[in-house]
């Protein structure tokens, strides 16, 4: 039996299988369990699958391992089974493709995104890929396939490990495009097809996304930009839910009728993905028996949606950045919906004449009111503006997106994007975090939104108009490293920066020495101390803050703590507003007043910028 290398160079057109995972599920596997855990679980259906693909005319077999890595099984307690299951997953295709077919290992992503800002690190890629393409090689493939990928950058951390393991083995890319031409992490098929003009994989395609109809369109894109050859495995058309199951509507006779098509725009490799069946892979074989026959589908460009950029002008808070100091104040959202108290603390500082307060997204990850709706609250019964603090912890990347669209639609434009605590530390300790991206990825969708685009690239018809703000920690245990963070969140577009309190206004002063690049307003942090064991509390028990021992001897030896703790922050402040644009107070426990104090001592030794 030839090599598989050479078996692409002599053969015109091959066809590889169609879908394992949907026809498993069709066959009465349970839908609670991975489905690669079936070459376990349920070895006789996996080869009774394989075993039909083969016989309707497939020569490529891919194995049942394309969510086959540490991350995608974790859920499930399956980690420690990983190699288990890929090794048993090659034998089983194997032992069905004898010398009639080869054997492709099965690759997908990853699940989650993946680089700088998001929850799978690049070192955790290279380390979860690394185990199962070394399996898969381990165990013998002939090929190594990459499908549904969605990330340039994921394929591309891949297969810098596939060629660290071998110079030698084959390689297939395929990428999925959603409707519209972008992947399901927003990135373009121009950005796809300039990255896959540099790789060196014997075959690109595409796979999954949609049915055959939107695959010609992708496929004629590749054509007039990629040499070829090219491998072409779509869906069974779209799918619906019938009686709970999903259903795929596209017939073998249907599907089968592209392949005359695909193969005029330079398609070697012919197969199925999600709803398509030994049936559909048959009716594949008979018409490229005859490709005269194939049938030339037209295909009808749609028109996209234009996007409109919006026509709302930017936040209050936005106009004053960096023209005027401004005064942001942090106050608490109530665990309940009466309002009055929160409401009487805010008309004290509107009093005061602050610029905006800062809402805190359920803080220490304990329970509150949602910020998104105190905030529409207070715009719309007090006319005052805030700033959202927007935290990843609870949500996914579409409830996150979701929740942004409706503050944006509610007129909420100012969102402060940070990781949040974890649930561990908080009154819902059981409750289980979300963190598929953390503040720089928040970063990054924000930005998104506002060019009008949702993360997977999907146009709004309408862009938001955020004003986005990003934390700072100028006592991190590794400065070089949040300094690299902060850089990340200003090149995906944050507009302002909040610290951490201030005690130390040296501490400003070396972050400002080394930070080289230019910087978006600064507002820094103050808070006031209310008592001594307040300052240890903070100097002792929480992560980003110090006070110097004067301080805190000071406040030990005040006869009136909190009087003491306002002429500090006072002092600190006056220290830092020639390196700052403004100030953002948070006072402790409440003390609305305690920040009202320190506005007013500003403004009454005239040093507030106009």
């Amino acid at each position: 039996m030839q090599s598989f290398s050479e078996f692409l160079k002599t053969t015109r057109v091959c066809l590889c299988d169609g879908a394992m995972g949907t026809e498993l599920l069709r066959r009465g596997y349970p839908k609670d369990a991975p489905l690669e855990l079936a070459n376990l679980t349920a070895p006789e259906l996996v080869v009774e699958i394989h075993r039909e693909y083969l016989t309707s005319g497939a020569r490529l077999l891919e194995t049942n391992t394309f969510g086959a890595n540490a991350l995608k099984l974790s859920p499930f307690g399956l980690e420690e089974r990983t190699s288990e299951i890929i090794k048993q997953g090659v034998r089983l295709a194997r032992d069905v493709a004898g010398r009639e077919a080869y054997v492709l290992g099965s690759v997908g992503p990853l699940g989650k995104p993946v680089g700088i800002g998001f929850e799978v690190g690049e070192e955790k890629a290279k380390e979860v890929y690394k185990e199962q393409i070394g399996t898969l090689l381990e165990a013998g493939v002939d090929a190594i396939l990459f499908e549904t990928m969605a990330s340039v950058r994921e394929v591309e951390i891949a297969f810098e490990v596939l060629r660290s393991l071998s110079l030698d083995i084959p390689c297939i890319i395929q990428f999925s495009f959603l409707p519209g031409g972008v992947t399901r992490y927003g990135e373009s098929m121009a950005k796809v097809i300039a990255f896959l003009r540099s790789f060196s994989a014997c075959v690109v395609g595409i796979n999954c996304g949609s049915g055959p109809h939107e695959a010609v369109a992708v496929l004629q894109e590749f054509s007039r930009h990629l040499p070829g050859p090219f491998s072409v495995q779509p869906n069974a058309g779209y799918p619906q839910i019938v009686q709970g199951r999903m259903v795929f509507g596209a017939s073998p006779e249907y599907f089968a009728s592209f392949a005359g098509t695909f193969v005029r725009l330079g398609a070697k490799i012919l197969g199925g993905c999600c709803g398509t069946t030994p049936e559909h892979i048959k009716a594949l074989a008979e018409a490229v028996e005859n490709l005269s026959s194939g049938t030339v589908v037209e295909v009808v460009e749609e028109k996209g949606e234009e996007v409109s950029f919006s026509t709302l002008p930017p936040s209050s808070f936005r106009e004053k950045l960096g023209k005027k100091f401004v005064f942001t104040v942090e106050i608490s959202p109530p665990k309940g919906t009466n309002l009055e108290k929160v409401k009487e603390g805010v008309r004290l500082l509107q009093e005061a004449q602050i610029d905006a307060v800062n809402i805190s997204d359920s803080p220490m990850a304990r329970v509150r009111i949602s910020p998104i709706a105190l905030a529409h609250i207070l715009k719309e019964e007090l006319g005052i503006e805030s700033i959202v603090h927007f935290t990843c912890r609870d949500r996914n990347l579409i409830s996150l997106q979701s929740e942004l669209l409706g503050a944006a639609s509610l007129g909420v434009q100012n969102i402060l994007a940070l990781t949040g605590d974890p649930p561990s530390i908080g009154d819902h300790p059981f409750a289980r975090p979300v963190f598929e991206v953390n503040s720089e990825g928040l970063v990054l969708i924000l930005s998104r939104l506002n060019r009008g685009f949702d993360f997977a690239g999907n146009p709004l018809g309408q862009a938001t108009n955020f004003t986005i703000g990003v934390a700072l920690n100028l006592h991190a245990s590794d400065m070089s490293q949040e300094i690299d963070r902060l850089k990340r969140k200003i090149d995906n577009g944050a507009h302002f920066i909040l610290t951490q309190p201030i005690y130390e206004p040296e501490a400003l002063e070396r972050f400002l020495e080394c930070f080289r690049d230019p910087l978006p307003p600064i507002l820094g942090g103050i808070l006031p101390l209310r008592s001594f064991r307040h300052a240890e509390f903070l100097h002792n028990e929480v992560p980003g803050i110090v006070i110097p021992d004067y301080l805190r001897s000071r406040m030990a030896q005040a006869e009136n703590p909190v009087e003491e703790g306002i002429t500090i922050a006072c002092e600190i402040a006056h220290r830092i507003a020639s390196l700052v644009a403004g100030i953002y107070i948070m006072p402790p426990f409440e003390r609305y007043d305690m920040a009202v104090a320190i506005v007013k001592s500003f403004r009454e030794e005239g040093k507030v910028r106009a």
